[in-house]
């Protein structure tokens, strides 16, 4: 289970969604744009604070997983929006650890903030818990961003949708998000979306999240 958050914003009309063919469908300046993305858009999340390069890795990890979905949003050629999700995350981290000596340098600063390198291990050791409940779906959105400017043509709801698709196409009858209690609309979304609360979970000592169930397909 992982721990990333969602935006809840809005999108123009006329885009073009796309999934990335696996295995390397995209170049080192998508997944900087994803990342500049999520640092702006999911400014709250833990996430944000290991900075860009961090955040370039990760989602050319998710890219790189064959058991994960990375589904983007362009116009003229610019991401607007993009929704991320998974089997979980180990081997998500097995293909960050194949680029280590990029992740070195990308997390060095945290790891020389005492405060950020525990973050990191409350991250590692909460993917590594089991469900909190049995009913908790194997497959999770990670994360779903879209930026400012693409607000109001319903583009979240249509990538959350996309993202329940394939995971309805994988044989999947359900799956789930992690949400923070500082989230407010992220919780509104999801309620809106028919995803149903039916856990709270600890990430960070002191801080709670819920965990949210969609079943499959989506209504």
């Amino acid at each position: 289970m992982s721990i990333f958050p969602l935006v809840y914003q809005m999108s123009l009309r006329n885009l073009r969604m796309s999934e990335s063919e696996r295995g390397g469908g995209l170049e080192r300046s998508d997944y900087a744009e994803l990342a500049r993305i999520h640092s702006s858009c999911i400014d709250l999340g833990f996430l944000s604070s290991l900075g860009l390069g961090f955040l370039a890795l990760l989602y050319e990890a998710i890219d790189a997983d064959d058991n994960s979905h990375l589904i983007l949003e362009k116009k003229e050629g610019s991401v607007v929006g993009f929704v991320a999700g998974g089997r979980g995350m180990k081997s998500i981290y097995r293909k960050l650890l194949i680029r280590l000596p990029r992740l070195f340098i990308a997390l060095l600063p945290a790891i020389l903030n005492p405060r950020k390198l525990w973050k990191i291990i409350e991250v590692l050791c909460f993917a590594k818990k089991q469900k909190p409940v049995s009913s908790t779906p194997e497959a999770e959105l990670f994360s779903i961003a879209v930026i400012a400017s693409a607000r109001g043509s319903g583009l979240a709801q249509k990538l959350y949708n996309a993202l329940g698709e394939r995971f309805f196409r994988d044989g999947e009858s359900a799956f789930c998000m992690v949400v923070g209690e500082n989230l407010s609309q992220a919780h509104r979304f999801y309620n809106k979306m028919g995803a149903v609360p039916f856990a709270q979970v600890s990430v960070h000592k002191g801080q709670s999240s819920t965990l949210y169930r969609q079943d499959l397909p989506i209504a």
